[in-house]
């Protein structure tokens, strides 16, 4: 009975920026018996995975999938491409963690910052690369503790002017929300997650690797084992990972880029644009937008906390109601909170959710 009880209490709407809601036919094609992985099965599998998946990248590159957090891969990038310098984009948590690890690995890192829910400018970065050499440049692109979408395409056309030095991005919570077209960017890796536009559940890390940045690992000794990409590409041309891979998650991300084949990628990030309108509307009329709206993010809405409303209370009247939100991230915790509009969510649960806020704000006569 109190299993029971856990599994009903895990029946929430979650609008948090990830793990986001997934589709019921997402999660009945894991209820299978797993496969070999070194077998026919998983070769035919993962051939069409592959495949699916450099289209949906908008690449000829090799997209590799890794069965651990995105973090595990941004980290394992700066191992297999760094040999001198890393140069970090920083304006929020994510962009410093990119620094974190590269410090961690004895790597020397960097860093042009720009304030809390401003857009990182590509002049400044420009500037930092005529003063010397990096080897990569890290950029995240939506910034999803401070809700800030970045200028990708301003960005990339800024460090293309530097050919040996390499663009990655931790596309985690813009890929499939916001169009990225890898190629015609020049991105060199491109990483995201399983969890949040892929609307899959947690545990897959998909990555894209261009050829140059294979050449340049080739040159870093220390590069690691478990994720260096050189073992990457050799399974890769084998249809195999290199580690045993979560198989049925595999199965899920399979069924996923078949509906996206059908629907159409341009679809999925519309409907995700539309939610984030209704929200930002919404945020604006109630509260305040954290970031500037010219570059507030689709994947979400970070909402300024002007009515000093405790975001624990407010989630507490919202559970059992089925909704849960997030509250801001490390410095911005109860100054911001976060509205998730990524994966399996509908403009009408999203509605519902933002009716459930304002029934609490007029109990609380804020409203």
């Amino acid at each position: 009975m109190k299993g029971m009880s856990l599994l009903k209490q895990l029946e929430i709407n979650w609008f948090v920026p990830g793990p986001v809601p997934v589709d019921d036919e997402i999660l009945k094609a894991m209820v299978h018996q797993p496969c070999y992985h070194r077998s026919s099965d998983m070769h035919s599998l993962l051939e069409g995975i592959n495949q699916n998946l450099q289209w949906l990248f908008k690449t000829k590159n090799s997209v590799f999938i890794s069965t651990s957090s995105a973090s595990a891969v941004m980290e394992a990038s700066l191992r297999n491409l760094v040999g001198n310098r890393a140069l970090c984009v920083i304006n929020g948590s994510f962009g410093q963690l990119w620094q974190k690890m590269a410090r961690s690995n004895g790597i020397q890192a960097a860093s042009v910052y720009f304030e809390l829910g401003k857009e990182a400018d590509p002049e400044k970065i420009a500037k930092e690369l005529q003063s010397r050499h990096y080897d990569v440049v890290t950029v995240v692109h939506t910034e999803s503790s401070t809700g800030v979408q970045n200028p990708l395409e301003a960005i990339a056309a800024v460090v293309r002017l530097y050919p040996d030095t390499l663009l990655v991005v931790d596309a985690v919570s813009s890929f499939l929300t916001t169009p990225i077209d890898v190629d015609v960017l020049g991105i060199d890796v491109c990483i995201t997650a399983s969890q949040k536009g892929l609307a899959l559940p947690p545990g897959l890390a998909i990555f894209s690797v261009s050829e140059r940045a294979l050449r340049r690992a080739a040159r870093i000794e220390n590069r690691g084992y478990y994720l260096d990409f050189l073992r990457f590409r050799d399974y890769y041309k084998l249809s195999e990972t290199p580690n045993t891979p979560s198989v049925n998650l595999l199965y899920a991300l399979a069924v996923r880029l078949e509906g996206l084949r059908r629907s159409g990628v341009g679809a999925e990030i519309r409907r995700c644009e539309e939610m984030a309108e209704t929200c930002r509307e919404w945020a604006k009329q109630r509260f305040a937008l954290f970031p500037d709206e010219r570059f507030a993010a689709s994947a979400l809405t970070v909402i300024k906390n002007v009515k000093s409303v405790s975001i624990p209370e407010l989630n507490q009247f919202l559970r059992p109601r089925g909704f849960q939100i997030a509250d801001g991230y490390a410095e911005l915790k109860s100054q911001t909170f976060r509205i998730g509009h990524m994966g399996a969510v509908t403009k009408e649960k999203l509605t519902t959710l933002l009716d459930a806020i304002d029934s609490f704000l007029k109990e609380k006569k804020l409203l």
